[in-house]
């Protein structure tokens, strides 16, 4: 149950929850062609506002790889 005042703040956090699991489906199937590892993606941001992605990898390839698939 959320309480009235804390609708704004619980709505913020579904929506992030939404964007996260987005991207972890959309970089389930990249793994880099020559080390077979996945890609780590961090997403940072206290608000929507302020919302912002790092990838991760074990090599240049890898990154770009997964940047070119959430594109």
């Amino acid at each position: 149950r959320v309480s009235p005042n804390n609708i704004g703040n619980s709505l913020e956090r579904a929506i992030l929850d939404g964007i996260q699991k987005q991207i972890v489906n959309q970089l389930r199937a990249v793994t880099c062609p020559e080390h077979h590892q996945k890609p780590k993606v961090r997403v940072k941001g206290r608000s929507l506002e302020a919302l912002h992605f790092e990838i991760e990898g074990c090599c240049s390839s890898a990154v770009e790889n997964a940047t070119r698939r959430l594109k």
